[in-house]
C-alpha cells in the first residue's frame, strides 16, 4: 500500500513539474518575440566629439612660428604632434605665401581656415603661446625629461644658450631657448619641438584636467579662441586619454621640399599623407 501511494505521489509531482517547466519555456522563450540585435561598434557613440585638433602658434618678439598641430584623439587613444616651419608654403587666394607671413597679416581665424583648406583637416581651436606662457605653464605643470640629441651653445648679446646633449630636465625657459636656437635647420627645429611637446604631454597631461591650476594658467597666459563651453567638452577627451596610463603622444615626421627661388618649404607627399592619417 505504501509503495502504491508513493508511486502515485511521484507521478503527480512529475506531471506537475513537467507542465510548469513547459509553460515556463513557452512563456519566456518562444512567445516573447525576436531577440534584440546585438549592439555593434558602429552603433556606439564614444563621445559627443571623440577627437579635437588644436593649432599651437609660437610667438617670439612679434614673429610667429613654428606652428604645431596636436590631436587629442580619444577614440584611437593617441596624441599625435606635428610641427611645421614659419617658412612652410600655404596657398592663400591662389598665391603661395609663408605660414609666418600669412599669420602676421590676417586674423588667427582666417589663418586657421586657410590651414584647414590646405591640409584637409578641421581645427577645434588655436593657442598662441610665448616665452612667458611657456615658463608659467611648465612651472605649474612640472618639469619633464627630454633627451637632447646634441650640444646646443649660442651666445650673442643678451641671448645665451648652453645645453649639453643627453637627458635635460625641461623648464619653460629651456623649451624656448631650444625653439629659438639659431643654428637649427628648419627641419631640426620642427622635429625637436614636436618631440618636446610629445614628451611633455606624456608626462604632464593629467595636470591639464579642469580641476588643476594648470588648466586655468593655460587660458590666462595663452591667447585662444576656445570658449568656456569648449573647455568643458575637450576636457572630457583628456580625461579619457589620461585613463590609459600609457605614453600616448608621439611626433609625426615633417618632410619638406625647399623652393630654391623663394625659400618656401613645401610639404612632401609623404607628409601630406601623414597629416591626413593622424589629423584629417
Amino acid at each position: 500500500m505504501k509503495l502504491r501511494v508513493f508511486a502515485l505521489a511521484f507521478s503527480v509531482g512529475f506531471i506537475f513539474c513537467f507542465s510548469f517547466a513547459a509553460f515556463f519555456v513557452y512563456r519566456f522563450s518562444g512567445n516573447r518575440g525576436p531577440e534584440p540585435e546585438e549592439e555593434t561598434v558602429e552603433n556606439v557613440i564614444f563621445l559627443e566629439e571623440d577627437s579635437a585638433v588644436f593649432l599651437l602658434v609660437f610667438e617670439n618678439e612679434g614673429k610667429f612660428g613654428p606652428f604645431t598641430l596636436i590631436n587629442f584623439d580619444a577614440a584611437a587613444g593617441r596624441i599625435p604632434v606635428f610641427s611645421f616651419s614659419e617658412k612652410a608654403a600655404l596657398d592663400y587666394g591662389g598665391v603661395a605665401v609663408s605660414a609666418g607671413a600669412l599669420f602676421s597679416s590676417v586674423s588667427p581665424e582666417i589663418f586657421a581656415g586657410t590651414l584647414e583648406t590646405n591640409l584637409g583637416i578641421e581645427l577645434s581651436g588655436y593657442f598662441i603661446w610665448n616665452r612667458e606662457a611657456a615658463e608659467k605653464i611648465v612651472a605649474k605643470a612640472g618639469t619633464f625629461d627630454y633627451v637632447l640629441p646634441k650640444d646646443l651653445y649660442y651666445s650673442s648679446g643678451a641671448s645665451y644658450v648652453n645645453l649639453a646633449s643627453g637627458v635635460q630636465n625641461m623648464t619653460g625657459k629651456k623649451i624656448c631657448d631650444i625653439v629659438t636656437y639659431p643654428d637649427f635647420s628648419e627641419g631640426e627645429r620642427c622635429d625637436t619641438l614636436s618631440r618636446m611637446t610629445a614628451a611633455f604631454l606624456n608626462r604632464r597631461l593629467r595636470r591639464f584636467l579642469p580641476e588643476s591650476n594648470v588648466y586655468s594658467t593655460l587660458f590666462n597666459y595663452a591667447e585662444t579662441d576656445v570658449s568656456a563651453f569648449d573647455k568643458e567638452r575637450y576636457a572630457k577627451l583628456m580625461e579619457v586619454l589620461c585613463g590609459s596610463g600609457e605614453s600616448l603622444s608621439g611626433h609625426i615626421t615633417n618632410d619638406t621640399e625647399k623652393d630654391p627661388n623663394t625659400g618656401l618649404l613645401y610639404f612632401a607627399d609623404s607628409t601630406k599623407k601623414r597629416i591626413k592619417k593622424y589629423f584629417g
